[in-house]
């Protein structure tokens, strides 16, 4: 009798292993004092999530990294969803213990917009504000659209970074502008 006890439950533990997924970049955690809902949908070699604002106050989601996000860049996409009833100018994506390995795309369903980027921060500005969501990178994947990769070269599982979405206050915009412009014209320089 032990050892077919021991069969079932080697068969269930393989039954379930192949049923969920391995799950790399953990989201362990995320901070947001006035209640913005993150769903992280997260897979191996991928990080990406929803994040439902409901007020505009900043959000910070930690993530720790497996095995499988080591060796290569990172794919980073999150569908932001404005729930709040107001509109915002501006966006940014701010990295803290991880850095921009390669922009992606970022989609308005309403409007224009442009997009700054330097190896830690993407500011995105909105023509009109945006009343209701946008893409960041591609995470319904569709054709035409990408990614924003994330460098993980140097780093090891079990490193941890954060990633901060908010939208900044008018005064925050203009100290963040200079340095998001000094930012491009080095990697510029660098490329050139």
């Amino acid at each position: 009798m032990t050892i077919n006890k021991f069969v079932a439950a080697g068969l269930a533990a393989l039954a379930f292993s192949t049923l969920a997924p391995a799950h790399a970049a953990l989201l362990v955690s995320s901070d947001s004092a006035a209640g913005n809902i993150v769903t992280d949908y997260s897979a191996a070699g991928a990080v990406s999530f929803d994040l439902e604002l409901v007020n505009f106050t900043g959000t910070t989601l930690n993530f720790v990294l497996q095995e499988a996000d080591i060796g290569g860049p990172l794919s980073l996409s999150a569908m932001v969803l404005n729930l709040s009833g107001m509109s915002f100018p501006q966006f940014t994506f701010g990295l803290q213990g991880i850095r921009f390995a390669a922009p992606g795309t970022v989609t308005a369903f309403t409007q224009d917009l442009s997009v700054n980027s330097s190896f830690y921060n993407a500011a995105i500005t909105f023509a009109n504000g945006e009343p209701a969501e946008f893409q960041f990178g591609n995470p319904t994947v569709v054709d035409g659209r990408s990614d924003w990769l994330l460098d993980t070269s140097g780093m090891r599982a079990g490193d941890t970074f954060s990633i901060v979405a908010e939208v900044p206050e008018p005064s925050t915009v203009a100290l963040m502008l200079p340095l998001l412009l000094g930012g491009l014209m080095v990697a510029r320089r660098r490329q050139g």
